[in-house]
């Protein structure tokens, strides 16, 4: 085979390889449990296919969050599974429950196989994005480094968890990744289409979430440090072009962002000013407004949702919680490698793509921390390019090994080295299998550890014990007292929701007795033995107890 032809083929089975990992962890058993916030989603999605089919372009707004590729995922969900719910006499709903029974009453189809349906349209479009983010990685960074990268992202749990539901913060993770690589690669290649694919990706980010906005200055500063770092290698341009030479990509990046805005979004079609005021009005809201309810983090209970000191190291905490061993490893590597300009950083467009990466990472931490509503997800983005920087910095440490190992076999157990380390991200992130939400860092102390530190749990069990109950007689008549009622447990059990002390059974989650409320309920049932636990990954989720 000749050289060209061999390249060739081992790229194929690379992105082969890479688009598998990403889809089968994320794609198997969709149908197993739901997260809380998805249901709203999903009638989001109700109301904006309802609004486009009654041509009511307004009511596509439906969130500032914005939320609207997620929205476009779910009506695709309904297309598939009820098509007809665009002329519902329904109208807009606003109360996911409503619609719940609107499609087992008079529809007859379960929620969740609408919801399902969307998930997989989250997911491929993920693996979309992820595989488009790959080519680019490969060409800044070389195949074997950039395959390593993306196969750390498709076993990353967190990732996983949050890439695989219709929710909002996978999507944008996925779609600001790639908006970066591309930029990166225009930097170096100067390819128009390059510009192109950044500014899509971030004005789909843009439509997907608020903080989306946040890589405009980031795109802002990469460039000028690319400016910085040419500026003498071309003394023969004028600075005027040269400045040019930066602007009217940026500018042309900018422009093709607000173009697939304002296109994917009918709401922009006609209020435009409403519908952005909108988005940046929800944006600063979140950010000022803070938790409604306490919050449990560190082991302290935050009555006001104010984190106090913690809240400055919320999610650097948050991602060491999160992140897995061998990433943690290979983020120490790249810092020695960096220093030391150990291959594969000794090579220039490696350098600049860490460097790259880097600033979109602090600046959207900092942004981040500002806003004082905090969840671990919501610093989900970072995690794609900290898996690629591990990346780069496992490669050099298994480069310095075998330069420091001075023998024939140690060339073939490279190969070893890398299979192991794939082996480990598969096994920490599959171990959890399918709630992947319940894996934590063993570096950190695992399951045992993370409940004296992290406020468990998003809907992870209750799906259990909504079955626990609805295998038992007389089950269609409990009335339960469910914290997670809406979609999480009634997407699996259909009973009558009624609050302690009227209810039949109480379904206490993790983070209730984590956060101590409610208070009343709570105190009644603290001398008494649940009927029923549910442990996930070594951690308790849920108790259920009978109310006499």
């Amino acid at each position: 085979m000749k050289l060209k032809q061999r390249q060739l083929f081992i790229e194929l089975v690379g992105i082969a390889i890479v688009l598998l990992a990403i889809l089968l962890p994320r794609i198997i058993a969709l149908d197993l449990f739901v997260t809380p916030d998805e249901n709203k989603w999903l009638t989001r999605s109700a109301n904006f296919y309802h609004a486009l089919g009654q041509r009511d372009f307004a009511s596509t707004l439906q969130k500032g969050h914005p939320g609207v590729t997620t929205m476009w995922a779910g009506v695709a969900g309904f297309l598939v599974r009820y098509p007809s719910y665009r002329g519902s006499e329904l109208g807009q709903v606003m109360r996911p429950l409503k619609l719940d029974r609107y499609l087992r009453r008079v529809a007859q189809i379960q929620p969740l196989e609408i919801l399902v349906a969307s998930r997989y349209f989250i997911i491929f479009g993920n693996a979309f994005v992820l595989i488009l983010g790959f080519f680019y990685a490969r060409s800044l960074i070389g195949t074997p480094v950039a395959i390593l990268g993306f196969l750390l992202i498709a076993f990353d749990p967190f990732h996983i968890a949050l890439t695989r539901i219709l929710h909002t913060d996978g999507s944008l993770s996925s779609l600001l990744f790639l908006s970066i690589l591309a930029f990166i690669s225009y930097l170096h290649q100067r390819k128009i289409l390059d510009i192109f694919v950044s500014g899509a990706a971030a004005g789909l980010g843009f439509l997907t979430k608020s903080p989306g906005f946040i890589i405009i200055p980031t795109i802002g500063l990469i460039a000028l440090l690319d400016f910085m770092r040419t500026f003498s290698t071309h003394e023969e341009i004028s600075l005027y072009r040269r400045i040019w030479g930066y602007l009217w990509p940026l500018m042309a990046w900018g422009s093709v962002a607000l173009l697939f805005f304002v296109l994917l979004w009918p709401a922009m079609w006609v209020a435009p000013q409403q519908t952005f005021t909108s988005v940046l009005s929800q944006a600063i809201g979140y950010a000022e407004e803070g938790h409604g309810s306490p919050v449990f983090f560190n082991g302290t209970i935050s009555e006001s949702g104010d984190l106090g000191i913690e809240f400055f190291y919320f999610y650097p905490l948050t991602y060491l919680w999160r992140s897995t061993p061998v990433v943690l490893v290979g983020l120490l590597g790249v810092i020695i490698g960096y220093i030391k300009k150990r291959e594969p950083l000794d090579q220039p467009e490696t350098r600049t793509t860490v460097i790259g990466l880097l600033i979109f990472i602090v600046i959207f931490t900092i942004v981040m921390t500002l806003g004082n509503k905090k969840f671990d997800r919501y610093i989900l983005p970072v995690y794609p390019p900290l898996d690629l920087i591990a990346a780069i910095g496992l490669v050099t440490l298994v480069h310095w090994v075998t330069k420091k190992v001075h023998t024939s076999a140690i060339q073939y157990g490279i190969y070893l080295i890398y299979v192991a380390i794939i082996g480990l991200q598969m096994f920490w992130s599959l171990k959890t299998f399918p709630y992947y939400l319940s894996y934590y860092n063993p570096f950190m102390g695992g399951s045992k550890k993370a409940p004296d530190v992290m406020q468990i749990g998003w809907g992870e069990g209750i799906d259990q014990a909504a079955r626990y109950l609805n295998n038992k007689p007389n089950s269609e008549n409990f009335r339960v007292d469910s914290w997670y009622f809406e979609g999480s447990f009634s997407y699996f059990y259909n009973p009558t929701y009624s609050l302690f002390p009227d209810a039949d059974y109480a379904v206490i989650y993790a983070h209730q007795w984590q956060r101590s409320t409610p208070r009343e309920l709570l105190a009644y049932i603290s001398e008494r033995t649940p009927e029923h636990t549910i442990w996930i990954n070594g951690i308790e989720y849920v108790r259920i107890y009978k109310i006499d």
